[in-house]
């Protein structure tokens, strides 16, 4: 009578021998791993947690560190409380070029300022100053464009600064 022989595996080293090749050692067909990830598979997830409407946030949304980085690349510094309400961030106090600035309300999706003051003709000077203009005067205005007269690298230059945005067109 032929009993049948176990089944042989082909292996690069037989843990049984210690030989490289084919390895004498039966395979054992053990289902309990499978039968331990069907299960796993098959059992009921927890429920997402309920966000309540305070946590919901529009993912596009600034944080609030993103708006102070956007308030200083605007000329604003020494911020103070800056506090989501609804779409907008209102900052209960900074300071722009110099000169405190009333409460400011900011974009919650672009960092923009809503209704924010005009640069005066003094920010516009510290602006060019931090930009490393020299001897810088003021020389009008015209609505949103400030008119003015400075040096840069000893060579005498006329800007004019949005006073809006604190853009400089030379």
């Amino acid at each position: 009578m032929n009993l049948p022989q176990p089944a042989r595996l082909v292996r690069p080293f037989c843990p049984g021998t210690g030989h490289v090749g084919v390895c004498a050692m039966p395979v054992r067909h053990s289902f309990a791993p499978i039968l331990c990830l069907v299960l796993a598979c098959a059992a009921p997830l927890p429920a997402p947690a309920q966000d309540t409407p305070a946590q919901k946030t529009d993912p596009a949304w600034l944080t609030v560190d993103q708006v102070r980085t956007v308030l200083r690349a605007r000329g604003y510094n020494e911020i103070g409380e800056v506090e989501r309400q609804g779409d907008t961030y209102k900052v209960s106090d900074a300071t722009r070029y110099g000169e405190k600035v009333p409460e400011l309300r900011i974009d919650a999706l672009t960092g923009a300022p809503r209704d924010a003051p005009m640069l005066t003709e003094g920010q516009a000077r510290i602006l060019l100053q931090e930009r490393g203009y020299t001897d810088v005067e003021e020389a009008g205005r015209e609505g949103e464009v400030i008119h003015l007269r400075a040096r840069q690298s000893d060579t005498p230059v006329e800007l004019r600064v949005n006073a809006r945005t604190g853009t400089v067109i030379r």
